[in-house]
């Protein structure tokens, strides 16, 4: 009757102090449903294993200590995708990593997708004294020679100790910033010389893997050097995607004028030339006083294969700024309060319009034709869409603009922009 009464008031409290708890009650039930419970004999049918686990709901989730059991239990595993997330309120010590045994076996994975977990966890027990560092742990736990996709949000440095000339197989890398608990992406935001080395060293690894026909860079703060890594996997490249999150090394870096990197027409004639094959790309570029990159526009086309280009704009500008509407601070306070101020959107506004100009101009320059598809962003699309407790401190805050367009019938050029997901449902300061 006890645990009965603790898990209603659980649930209770957790609802109404955490918007998210009933979602992370639901993706509990359901990994309750599909659990694979390590007192039973696993179930081995299948070459795939996907587990989502959302703490906060109050119960003790088994789910990473059930994927381990499944992982040296199922030689023909060959594809894992494992995310961790917090969801709410957190109490006790829940696994963010597996419990590592020594002799223990992992199959010949081939895909691997990782979300949230710890690879620097040490857990220390009475009798055992400390586990080891999850990272040289699977090292030794299976074949990395035989994984031929890798897709995980960066690392800690001692992954690349463990895991540098290992992944000699590897065709495809993901690299994406961890989301944090508010939904905010954890950046490697520093400019000291310890994060400087960490890019550089991120750099070689990637530089000296085998050739990649598909490589995806996030999170890193500041470009890596793209000319270095090309010159390794150029030649092979089909497809390529950089980006960084815009404003999110504002508070990072301490400079309220702090804008991602963003790529300019030599650096594209440089991409150009070391990758002339890409047949998707994404990359961030800048928008101004000048209007939009059609200078850039004209180098993409020459890349005779693109069929799909991916484009990320600023959404905000960040030299000016206006006062919000309706600001959630001191009444009692002066009205001119720093916290009401937000960053004014960046001109000119992207549209279905402007957007299907872009598109009529890059089909038009593509001699191949090939390019079927053209992505604009301005800001970040529904990145907060299932992040946590993020609560924006106004209701009129700016809020980011998607724009498709395609190839329809008789080749005509369709183009349609959307609005991202906001708390408050107030759509109307796009970008």
């Amino acid at each position: 009757m006890s645990r009965l009464i603790h898990w209603i008031l659980t649930l209770l409290l957790s609802s109404l102090f955490f918007p998210s708890s009933s979602q992370a009650f639901s993706g509990y039930q359901e990994i309750v449903q599909k659990r694979l419970h390590w007192w039973n004999k696993p179930d081995c049918s299948s070459d795939t294993l996907n587990v989502y686990i959302s703490y906060g709901s109050g119960q003790d989730i088994n789910g990473v200590d059930d994927l381990y059991h499944n992982l040296i239990s199922c030689p023909n595993v060959r594809s894992v995708s494992l995310s961790i997330a917090q969801g709410g309120c957190v109490i006790g010590a829940d696994p963010w990593s597996f419990k590592w045994k020594k002799r223990h076996r992992f199959p010949n994975l081939e895909n691997l997708t990782l979300s949230g977990y710890d690879w620097e966890s040490r857990e220390y027990t009475p009798r055992r004294g400390p586990r080891p560092l999850s990272a040289p742990a699977w090292k030794a736990a299976m074949d990395w020679s035989k994984l031929k996709r890798l897709d995980m949000d960066i690392p800690p440095p001692s992954f690349l100790t463990a895991f540098r000339g290992k992944l000699t197989g590897l065709e495809s890398l993901v690299l994406r910033p961890e989301v944090g608990f508010w939904g905010d992406e954890m950046t490697l935001c520093g400019y000291d010389r310890d994060t400087r080395q960490l890019r550089r060293d991120w750099t070689s690894f990637i530089a000296a893997l085998p050739s990649l026909y598909q490589l995806e860079i996030s999170g890193m703060g500041q470009t890596l050097d793209v000319t270095r890594i090309l010159a390794s996997h150029g030649a092979t490249l089909k497809h390529l995607k950089v980006h960084e999150h815009e404003r999110d090394c504002v508070l990072g870096t301490g400079n309220s004028s702090w804008t991602r990197p963003s790529f300019d027409v030599s650096q594209v004639k440089n991409i150009h030339t070391a990758a002339p094959d890409l047949e998707t790309l994404t990359l961030d570029l800048w928008r101004g006083s000048n209007g939009w990159p059609y200078d850039i526009l004209s180098e993409l086309s020459n890349f005779s294969n693109l069929s799909h280009l991916t484009i990320y704009f600023n959404l905000e500008d960040p030299w000016h700024t206006r006062y919000a509407k309706d600001c959630y601070s001191d009444p009692f306070q002066e009205l001119d309060q720093p916290g009401c101020h937000l960053p004014d959107l960046m001109k000119p506004l992207l549209n279905s319009t402007v957007a299907k100009a872009m598109f009529k101009s890059l089909r038009r320059d593509q001699p191949s034709g090939k390019v079927r598809r053209l992505t604009v962003y301005a800001g970040d699309y529904a990145r907060r869409e299932g992040g946590g407790l993020r609560i924006p401190m106004h209701d009129d805050e700016n809020v980011p603009v998607r724009c498709e367009c395609w190839v329809g019938k008789a080749s005509l050029e369709i183009c349609n922009d959307s609005t991202s997901f906001n708390y408050f449902g107030n759509d109307e300061r796009g970008g």
